[in-house]
């Protein structure tokens, strides 16, 4: 719009026009803000999923640990039952002295458990197994990380 000098102002547009172009403007702006909203969610639910499979893997890690740790403890417990049984029939000694082995070695255990469950875990596994995991879990921590606008980004290296 512009003014003259006698007072008149004239405008290139009509107001019908105005209005149509004000419209037009304001649509680009909510299918530009919808996009980006729906991208943020699927960012979201992409996260949460990797987070959810992150999870599931580790419980399975330690399953699996838990496993190889009962096996290693009955093979352990099958070797030294024929030695324990031949030193007590040598000795002549009751089966309450077994008992009283057999509850020494929960008191050890427990003793021994002192360790988080996360850390006891990682004694069993391999140091390679736990890189590979670490280097997989970074990768897609990159990867989200990679599909998040900036704004989440940083908020996300503050934490």
């Amino acid at each position: 719009m512009v003014d003259t000098h006698t007072g008149a102002s004239t405008s290139p547009y009509t107001a019908e026009q105005d209005a149509k172009a004000v419209a037009i403007l304001k649509e680009r702006r909510e299918k530009k803000e919808a996009k980006k909203k729906a991208l943020m969610e699927e960012q979201a639910t992409k996260l949460k999923k990797i987070e959810e499979e992150m999870a599931r893997e580790k419980e399975r890690l330690r399953k699996v640990e838990e496993e190889k740790l009962k096996v290693v403890e009955e093979e352990e417990e099958l070797q030294e039952q024929p030695l324990e049984s031949r030193r007590a029939g040598g000795r002549g000694e009751s089966s309450g002295t077994k008992e009283d082995q057999m509850e020494k070695k929960i008191t050890e255990w427990v003793a021994g458990s002192s360790l988080g469950e996360e850390e006891e875990a990682l004694m069993y596994v391999p140091r390679e197994e736990q890189e590979a995991t670490m280097r997989e879990w970074d990768a897609k921590e990159e990867e989200a990380l990679m599909y998040m606008p900036r704004e989440e980004q940083a908020a996300s290296y503050r934490r």
